[in-house]
């Protein structure tokens, strides 16, 4: 009598190995599309973030309180392209163009800037209707742009937009926000 052996043929090797290579081509797609919403998803709350830390910031202080477009996250760029960073800083202009510290080693820079936002991933489009966006010591809200509208939209969306990959951020003068997915052909 002959003892069976143990294992795998090659054959069933091979076979298994195709198997998990079918699956693997299969699912990597759509890591590629969990990816994608994961970091729309951080940078859609980190500018809401951003805002909220604003408005609860200006009602602490009792002091306004701005969030603006920066490029170099030391000033305000006077630019409605979000992607390159922000700023939130206590608002000592009180009127006209909000003016953020510029000195980093500063007593009033220390005292002034409450947060820096860096640029958002690259293949990122963040556009805001205005340049600023400012709290009052109420937690009312004003920005950049004169109307009567009660309400902005940031949109943010990436290169490769699909589907409902799109944000929309509202903000209204009574300074709640709310973020909503839509479609990329928005």
């Amino acid at each position: 009598m002959r003892a069976q052996s143990r294992g795998f043929t090659l054959v069933e090797l091979l076979v298994t190995l195709a198997v998990a290579a079918i699956l693997l081509a299969l699912a990597t797609p759509s890591f590629a599309d969990l990816l994608r919403a994961n970091r729309l998803a951080a940078a859609n709350n980190a500018l809401v973030t951003a805002l909220n830390v604003a408005r609860a910031e200006a009602l602490r202080r009792g002091q306004p309180v701005t969030v603006c477009a920066s490029a170099d996250q030391r000033s305000c760029s006077a630019s409605t392209d979000w992607a390159t960073g922000w700023v939130v800083f206590q608002d000592t202009a009180m009127s006209g163009a909000p003016a953020a510290p510029q000195n980093a080693s500063g007593s009033d820079y220390e005292q002034r800037m409450v947060s820096v936002s860096p640029a958002t991933d690259a293949g990122f489009a963040l556009t805001g209707a205005d340049q600023w966006y400012r709290y009052s010591p109420t937690g009312t809200l004003s920005w950049s742009t004169a109307g009567t509208l009660g309400e902005r939209s940031f949109v943010l969306r990436n290169s490769l937009c699909r589907g409902n990959q799109q944000r929309r951020i509202t903000v209204n003068r009574i300074g709640r926000l709310r973020s909503a997915a839509e479609s990329c052909t928005q």
